[in-house]
């Protein structure tokens, strides 16, 4: 098979002195983004359309009538689609990046839906959908955008785990769930 992408594995591979994320950041400004469609992912769809016998819905009851949103997190969320697409199934949906010039990219798409995106479900509504800057490996976004740590429900990763071994990450427990 071919390389669509030549130099894009290479720059990977030679890092030299540079962080993986650093060379997202990049690719971001260079406009060299050709995972990106523009458009949320299908099998995503798929899967909150089709699995709510395990997912169950964006709703949790939390004592009597008290309930609230589950929390989604999209580390490397690119341009936010993804994020936009969990709202409309009623998460509170995070949107992780590491690159600003990815997030400049979440705030052109979220202009684009305005203050609210419609909701798939009108009893269960539509959530909320928040940008955050920073590098997934680490902590301390969690606690500079006001969250705990282990307050998401769903983690929707694509791609991001494997950019590192899951050991050396803050999320991961000794048991390695």
């Amino acid at each position: 098979m071919s390389n669509l992408n030549p130099g894009l594995s290479e720059r990977f591979l030679n890092l030299k002195d540079k962080r993986p994320i650093e060379v997202w950041e990049e690719l971001w400004q260079e406009e060299k983004t050709p995972w990106d469609r523009g458009v949320h992912n299908p099998a995503l769809e798929d899967t909150l359309e089709q699995k709510s016998d395990i997912l169950g819905n964006a709703i949790i009851k939390i004592e009597g009538e008290e309930k609230r949103r589950k929390k989604a997190l999209v580390p490397g969320c690119g341009r936010g689609v993804d994020c936009f697409l969990l709202a409309s199934f009623g998460y509170d949906a995070y949107g992780l990046e590491y690159s600003t010039t990815a997030l400049e990219e979440c705030q052109k798409e979220a202009e684009k839906y305005g203050d609210l995106v419609k909701p798939r479900d009108e009893e269960i509504g539509s959530g909320k959908v928040v940008f955050l800057q920073g590098d997934f490996f680490k902590s301390d976004w969690v606690e500079k955008a006001g969250l705990e740590e282990g307050c998401f429900d769903l983690i929707y990763d694509y791609t991001v785990s494997c950019l590192r071994d899951y050991e050396d990450c803050f999320w991961t427990t000794t048991d390695g769930k």
